[in-house]
């Protein structure tokens, strides 16, 4: 299974918020959240997920 396009939406804003933040502090997420503000969503649907996704 391939993700859906807003999974790998969330993906990119995540790493690209790692430019700014090297961790996943709370300043970390107040940046995908200003950006994705459903984030939330997305990162549940990745968790239950990710592991069934093939490259």
């Amino acid at each position: 299974m391939m993700a859906p396009a807003r999974i790998v939406d969330y993906i990119v804003v995540h790493e690209l918020c790692h430019l700014h933040h090297l961790d996943h502090s709370d300043a970390f997420w107040n940046e995908v959240d200003k950006v994705m503000p459903d984030f939330h969503e997305r990162k549940e649907w990745l968790r239950k997920n990710g592991a069934a996704m093939d490259l």
